[in-house]
């Protein structure tokens, strides 16, 4: 359980604090080959999936309660580890 919330709190810490999210980028496959004496009229390159912060678009009223909760989440987590449950 503490693990959990040591998670939970350490994913919402940062979201509040830099008020940016990850987003997942698929990857672009390469294009067909085409037949020989073709011409290829756009070049497209093959692109890895990878992943872009984009801004959360926030509020105040929100980075709060995202710190309140993920603070609230990493401290009750450390005080779970300290009693051993």
């Amino acid at each position: 359980m503490s693990l959990v919330l040591f998670l939970v709190g350490a994913a919402l810490v940062p979201i509040a604090m830099f008020n940016k999210v990850p987003r997942y980028v698929p990857g672009r496959l390469p294009p067909p080959r085409s037949g020989p004496g073709a011409q290829a009229t756009a070049a497209r390159r093959a692109a890895p999936p990878r992943v872009h912060l984009v801004p959360a678009r926030l509020t105040e009223q929100g980075r709060a309660l995202l710190t309140a909760l993920g603070g609230s989440a990493l401290l009750v987590s450390l005080l779970l580890t300290l009693l051993g449950h």
